[in-house]
């Protein structure tokens, strides 16, 4: 239903063929040809796009004369629609980077907190950190033994743990990054979306495998039906110091990055397969 309107906007400036642009804000204050790609910068857009917008940890703003003939993905980042006209995009507006901006916040926050621009009150914080222990609690449940595994090698290897977690969150998101800016947005799209899946997953078994580590520690156990309460106690005690002022979220933050190096180096708990040689 835009497209009229939006061709109506042609003119006769000569257009750009392509913008691309990483670690800096880009302004497209001249018509583009081809399609639009920054990754870590914001995106405003002051002229006509005709090809896609594909914006990778960045917000995109419109401006009076702003519109995009294609598709608008937005990853990681938020769009600040124009207030007195309709969104000018005559293709289709996706976010496929919620689970990954919310994966990201949370390496830098304990998941109670609330983000600067949401005002949640305490009832909802604690809902959401009974929701955090439970959901470890379930994971436990089902995964018992890949969790104590998981635990167990990251107690002989705590910098091996923390070495492969930093190189796999680099690899994820250099991985969507590469997929958005350089394959098509059908492509790219489901590559990044599953970049994200696979970050989430490993933060959400990480920890509980953490978790657990932490409370047998403090429990001085190990045994299987002392594993609840073990992973109680450890969160509790990480819970207790990421609310430390000013070293909390440094906290948490380098034990979101180990979680991930713990699910990674461990295979998700995978055990290992020893050949008996004769």
């Amino acid at each position: 239903m835009f497209a009229a309107p939006l061709l109506f906007l042609l003119s006769t400036t000569p257009a750009v063929s392509s913008v691309t642009v990483f670690g800096r804000d880009a302004n497209i204050a001249t018509p583009v040809a081809g399609r639009v790609v920054a990754v870590l910068g914001n995106v405003r857009i002051d002229s006509r796009v005709a090809g896609d917008v594909i914006v990778w940890g960045g917000d995109v703003t419109f401006g009076p004369d702003g519109a995009v003939l294609g598709n608008l993905s937005i990853f990681g980042g938020t769009l600040r629609a124009p207030g007195n006209r309709t969104l000018p995009v005559a293709g289709t507006v996706s976010t496929p980077g919620s689970l990954l901006r919310l994966y990201l916040e949370e390496l830098h926050r304990a998941p109670w907190e609330s983000p600067a621009r949401f005002a949640i009150s305490t009832g909802l914080r604690l809902i959401g950190l009974a929701a955090w222990l439970g959901v470890s609690l379930l994971l436990l449940y089902f995964l018992g033994s890949p969790f104590a595994r998981a635990a167990a090698a990251a107690e002989k290897d705590w910098a091996g743990s923390l070495a492969a977690g930093t190189l796999a969150v680099a690899a994820l998101f250099l991985a969507a990054a590469a997929a958005l800016a350089l394959l098509p947005a059908d492509l790219s799209v489901p590559l990044a979306l599953a970049a994200a899946a696979v970050g989430v997953a490993a933060k959400v078994f990480g920890m509980g495998a953490l978790f657990l580590l932490l409370g047998q520690k403090l429990t001085r156990t190990v045994a299987p039906a002392r594993r609840p309460a073990a992973l109680a106690a450890g969160f509790a005690a990480l819970a207790a110091a990421s609310l430390v002022p000013f070293v909390g979220g440094v906290i948490w933050a380098a034990a979101s990055v180990v979680a991930v190096g713990v699910a990674v180096a461990s295979r998700f708990g995978t055990p290992r397969l020893r050949i008996a040689l004769p």
